[in-house]
C-alpha cells in the first residue's frame, strides 16, 4: 500500500523502492501535510470544495489541521465550478489531452509522485510493473460531507464528480507513470466498504458501489492498465469479485478467513486470472509490526495456502495469482521505524518464497 509516516519525502521514497523495487508504488505522506490524507488527496479540482477553521483553533489556516473540508453545494460559484469541472471531463473525452492536466496531482497534494518519477530516473531494477492510487468513491463520497454534514455519496450530482474526478486522476497517473514501466497498476483504495450495508448506509445499494468502481476501472483499462482495489476489513468480497477488476487486495494477517466465505466467487475470480494482493506483513497492530519475522510471516501464509487448497483452491493458482503487500497502509499508525521494519519484512518475506518456489 502506498502511505508511508515519513515526511522526508525523498527518503520514504527511496525506502519504498529499495523495499520493493519490481513493482514499485509512489509514496502518500499523510503526516506531511493535512492534504496527503486520502480523503483529501484526489479532490483537487473537483467543484465546491470549501475548508473553514474550527472557531476554537484560530492559528489553523485553510488546509491545516483544525479545518473542515467539505462540499458545499450552496456557495454562489457553485454552478460555475460544476460547470468548470464537466467542461474539462468532456474535452478530455473529446480528445483534447492538455484537458487533463486540470485533473493533475499537484506536490501540494501529492509531494510523493513527482519524486517517485525523479527516482525513477536512475532505479536500476527491470520494473515488472508500477503502481498509483486513488481513494475509492464510496470511502472518499462516504466521509466527506456537504454543507449540511450529509455525505456526498448521497448526492448524486457530487457522487458521479467524484467518480468521474477519480477516474481523470488515474487516468492521468498512467499516463505519466507508462513511460518507465508498459504494465501500470491503479489501486481503488476502499476501506470505507466496511461499513457498506451497515445501518449507516443502507440506503446506498450494491449496484451503486458497483456502478462506479466499474466506471473508474474502465477508465483504467481504457489506458490499458490494471485495476485493483484495497480494502482491509471484512466487507462484501462477493461485490469486489464481481467487479470488474483484475487485483483484490485484503487484509490477510488479521481477516484471512473472509477469503473463506466466498468459495465460487473466489474460484471464478482466479479462473479469469485475478490475482490476489495477500495482505500479510502487518501494519495495524503495532505489537506484531514490532515481532513478526520472515520465517513467522512464512508460516501464516503457508497455513492459509493450505486452508485454500483444503476448500479445493488449485496451489500452484494461488501461488502464481498472489502479490505480497501490507496489510493496509503504513502511515496509520506505525513509527518510521515500524514501517521500514515492515518494508524490510516484506522485501524478505517475498525473496524467501519466491526462492523457494523456483520463482524469479
Amino acid at each position: 500500500m502506498g502511505s508511508l509516516p515519513h515526511t522526508d519525502v525523498v527518503r520514504g521514497t527511496a525506502l519504498s523502492l529499495a523495499a520493493t523495487p519490481e513493482i514499485p508504488s509512489w509514496v502518500q505522506f499523510p503526516r506531511l501535510h493535512p492534504k496527503e490524507a486520502m480523503i483529501i488527496q484526489f479532490t483537487e479540482g473537483m467543484a465546491g470544495l470549501r475548508c473553514v477553521r474550527h472557531p476554537e483553533d484560530a492559528s489553523a489556516s485553510e488546509g491545516e489541521e483544525g479545518g473542515r473540508t467539505f462540499f458545499d453545494t450552496k456557495a454562489p460559484d457553485f454552478e460555475e465550478e460544476l460547470l468548470r469541472f464537466y467542461e474539462g471531463y468532456l474535452a478530455f473525452q473529446e480528445g483534447e489531452g492538455e484537458a487533463l492536466e486540470a485533473f493533475a496531482l499537484s506536490p501540494q497534494y501529492a509531494a510523493g509522485f513527482p519524486e517517485f518519477l525523479r527516482q525513477l530516473e536512475s532505479h536500476p531494477t527491470s520494473l515488472v510493473a508500477v503502481k498509483g492510487q486513488v481513494t475509492g468513491p464510496f470511502t472518499l463520497g462516504t466521509n466527506l460531507t456537504d454543507q449540511e454534514r450529509r455525505p456526498s455519496y448521497y448526492d448524486e450530482g457530487l457522487r458521479d464528480m467524484i467518480t468521474k474526478g477519480l477516474a481523470l486522476k488515474a487516468i492521468w497517473q498512467i499516463r505519466r507513470l507508462r513511460p518507465f514501466c508498459p504494465r501500470v497498476l491503479i489501486f481503488i483504495d476502499e476501506p470505507g466498504l466496511l461499513a457498506f450495508g451497515s445501518s449507516t448506509f443502507t440506503a446506498i445499494s450494491r449496484q451503486d458501489v458497483l456502478s462506479d468502481l466499474n466506471e473508474i476501472a474502465s477508465a483504467i483499462h481504457g489506458e490499458g492498465a490494471l485495476a485493483g482495489v484495497h480494502c482491509e476489513a471484512n466487507t462484501d468480497w462477493s461485490l469486489l469479485m464481481e467487479a470488474d477488476l483484475e487485483i483484490l487486495d485484503f487484509d490477510a494477517y488479521d481477516h484471512f478467513r473472509v477469503m473463506t466465505l466466498y468459495p465460487e466467487e473466489l474460484a471464478a475470480f482466479l479462473e479469469r486470472g485475478g490475482i490476489l494482493g495477500w495482505g500479510i506483513v502487518p501494519t495495524l497492530d503495532l505489537e506484531a509490526a514490532a515481532t513478526e519475522t520472515v520465517e513467522s510471516l512464512e508460516a501464516k501464509f503457508e497455513e492459509q495456502v493450505a486452508e485454500l487448497e483444503r476448500r479445493g483452491h488449485k496451489r500452484e493458482a494461488l501461488l502464481s495469482q498472489t502479490l505480497l503487500t501490507p496489510s493496509c497502509g503504513m502511515g496509520g499508525v506505525l513509527t518510521e521505524e515500524l514501517a521500514e521494519r515492515a518494508l524490510g519484512l516484506l522485501k524478505g518475506l517475498s525473496e524467501r518464497l519466491r526462492g523457494r518456489e523456483g520463482r524469479v
